[in-house]
């Protein structure tokens, strides 16, 4: 396993997927005679490999989203738009471009489409438990977790949430789960048509999570580390999405995204590629756990802008923090050498 060790993260976790998957035998699977299964034992599954990135029928890949239920959040001119061309709506996407031969991509299609079951939002809205508890089923009936992950469980399509209740304000959260396309027209989460009373629920949920499941996801990381022997970089990759650095600073921590209602000057979430010459490790430590505030265009208005929280520092072991400055110090331009002959 030492050829994987300077893998980036996405390379490792789909190498490790064909180290994990186990079909279940046609006796004992739960998803026999489902669309899901229908779509994972189908010609176009096996020609263009869908499972080494994907999850369906609970087998396959766990670089993309979950499919298992697809059709819960996208509609099938979407899906068509998306199987046409998927970096023309997310650029950047590890997603490729497939050459479908024709009616490959319909009938695709119509598989995904049908991938999905009966909300039941209602039944939860109604019953007698507790808000964060209503909240908490609801993200599991939306499926939340296809996308996103808490502590050990779900995917890194979109932010890492096992501390998303300190770094986003509850108000924050119920605007968005609203109307994410419209609060961010570049987003890639869908409008998901939730009732308020729902919202409210999972906005309430959310900011329950400050961080809580935040050791389970380091012994995660830990497993996957000790498997595959990765470096420090590999493993603060891991550590800036488990914080949700990735959330406002960016994938690769290059900022530019616009933070709504900032005062002048503090308009886009800054570049991270200069933490290394600005910080060191203990200074960069310091940073993170004291956290800080972003002026407002308008205090009175909503939704505030994005800010940096204050981590609390026991949060972080001595691996934690020297894995996260690798990572962070590795997105620095490599320095000019002068070769004087």
């Amino acid at each position: 396993m030492s050829e994987l060790r300077n893998l980036p993260l996405s390379a490792a976790l789909l190498t490790l997927t064909w180290l994990a998957a186990v079909p279940s035998s046609a006796q004992d699977d739960p998803w026999e005679g489902t669309p899901q299964k229908a779509f994972l034992d189908s010609e176009i599954v096996r020609k263009y490999q869908c499972v080494t990135c994907h999850t369906i029928a609970d087998q396959g890949g766990t670089v993309g989203p979950i499919l298992n239920l697809v059709g819960l959040r996208r509609e099938k001119d979407w899906l068509d738009r998306w199987l046409a061309d998927p970096n023309a709506i997310k650029p950047g996407t590890k997603m490729p471009k497939f050459p479908f031969a024709p009616g490959e991509r319909e009938t695709t299609v119509g598989y995904l489409a049908d991938m999905k079951r009966r909300l039941r939002t209602a039944e939860i809205l109604a019953g007698d438990q507790e808000q964060t508890a209503k909240g908490r089923a609801l993200f599991v009936d939306y499926d939340c977790y296809a996308c996103h992950r808490i502590g050990d469980e779900g995917r890194f399509v979109g932010p890492d949430l096992t501390w998303v209740g300190l770094r986003k304000t509850e108000r924050w959260e119920r605007i968005w789960l609203s109307d994410p396309p419209g609060f961010k027209p570049d987003t890639f989460m869908p409008n998901f048509h939730i009732p308020q009373e729902g919202v409210a629920a999972l906005a309430a949920y959310l900011h329950t999570l400050q961080g809580q499941d935040n050791d389970a996801g380091r012994q995660w990381e830990y497993r996957i580390s000790m498997f595959i022997n990765t470096n420090d970089v590999f493993r603060g990759e891991m550590v800036w999405k488990r914080y949700g650095c990735w959330a406002c600073h960016g994938e690769n921590g290059k900022g530019g995204i616009r933070n709504p209602n900032a005062a002048p000057g503090h308009e886009f979430v800054p570049d991270m590629s200069g933490v290394r010459d600005k910080y060191d490790k203990e200074a960069f430590l310091a940073k993170i756990t004291s956290g800080s505030e972003v002026p407002a265009a308008d205090p009175q208005a909503v939704p505030q802008p994005y800010r940096c929280p204050a981590y609390p520092r026991e949060a972080f072991n001595q691996q934690d923090v020297d894995d996260l400055y690798a990572y962070v110090a590795s997105l620095a331009p490599p320095k000019l050498r002068w070769i004087i002959k």
